[in-house]
């Protein structure tokens, strides 16, 4: 069963000074060579697209009413339309994924507001935003019982209050949600993507091509120049150590008790259940089944090539 990707890290519409629209072109291109299916945005970044660009895998997140004229005027994939702006669903003529948190204040009146979306047509998905701290199974549980009660797809989106957003979004992949959403970059409220799919080989045996890290590692140097900081996560750690075994943290320590006992750059992630006699040896194998040296080398080599190639595009215009 395949799961789509929502990426939402251009919700954040904060950029540098530095940021131009080919840098998003490029940036939103590696997020798909990297295998987001969708990538979610705020009209601020949108806005910064060159004309004629294509939207059939972007998705629009609608903030305030303003957003309609835009909406209405431009074929996005979606709409994420959040519960507090259910009222709007008559006026959208898109797909729409309809937010709501499980928890959070007026859960009553939002949730009421929520369910009054499903008498239109266009409503195509539910997003859960949530600190679910669950398991595979009691993720399978949640998802078959709003699966059936709303009759719609089911995506994902852990939050990070408990520093375990990473860990719930391979708690969803495992209990075959529809989609999962996540963010690529340094943020402490969501699932990093970058980590997540870290963890997916460190832990779960699940890989990653070279391809697939190149894509990211671009990802890493786009998100620099158009955001001014750096992704410090994971992946920044696995390029430090030139893609070696030594970039797996925060593995083998306790779930934390309380939030503040949370790091900003890192997630808890639950180890999978091994038998003893097998466990020394599935974690050792795991530990080896990353990028060898000359791999890693020419993995440098070729993002160097690139972010040479951006910033040379970048010095001609600022000439012509």
């Amino acid at each position: 069963m395949k799961i789509n990707i929502i990426e939402n890290s251009l919700c954040d519409a904060e950029f540098s000074e530095n940021a131009r629209p080919e840098h998003i072109v490029a940036y939103i291109e590696s997020l798909r060579e990297f295998g987001a299916s969708y990538i979610e945005m705020v009209t601020d970044a949108f806005l910064l697209l060159p004309p004629a660009s294509d939207l059939s895998k972007i998705i629009l997140r609608m903030t305030s009413p303003r957003d309609l004229l835009y909406i209405n005027s431009f074929d996005f994939a979606y709409v994420v339309l959040p519960a507090n702006l259910s009222e709007y669903a008559s006026e959208i003529k898109h797909p729409i994924i309809s937010e709501i948190a499980l928890h959070g204040s007026n859960m009553i009146q939002i949730t009421a507001m929520f369910e009054k979306t499903f008498d239109f047509s266009n409503v195509s998905m539910i997003r859960f935003v949530d600190d679910f701290n669950l398991s595979a199974a009691e993720m399978a549980d949640l998802i078959r019982k709003y699966r059936s009660r709303y009759c719609r797809p089911i995506d994902i989106c852990p939050t990070n209050k408990l520093t375990n957003a990473v860990d719930e979004a391979i708690s969803a992949v495992m209990a075959r949600s529809d989609s999962i959403t996540m963010r690529f970059g340094s943020y402490e409220r969501f699932a990093e993507l970058q980590d997540y799919t870290i963890s997916l080989a460190t832990l779960y045996g699940v890989a990653p091509s070279p391809q697939t890290i190149l894509a990211l590692c671009k990802c890493d140097s786009l998100y620099r120049i158009l955001y001014g900081k750096n992704a410090e996560s994971a992946l920044a750690d696995l390029r430090s150590s030139q893609i070696a075994p030594h970039y797996i943290r925060n593995v083998d320590r306790s779930l934390p008790e309380i939030p503040s006992e949370r790091s900003i750059r890192t997630s808890y992630i639950r180890q999978p259940e091994l038998r003893k006699d097998k466990g020394d040896a599935m974690y050792n194998k795991l530990r080896s089944m990353l990028v060898d040296d000359i791999t890693a080398r020419e993995l440098e080599e070729e993002i160097d090539k690139y972010c040479t190639k951006l910033c040379n595009n970048d010095r001609n215009k600022k000439n012509n």
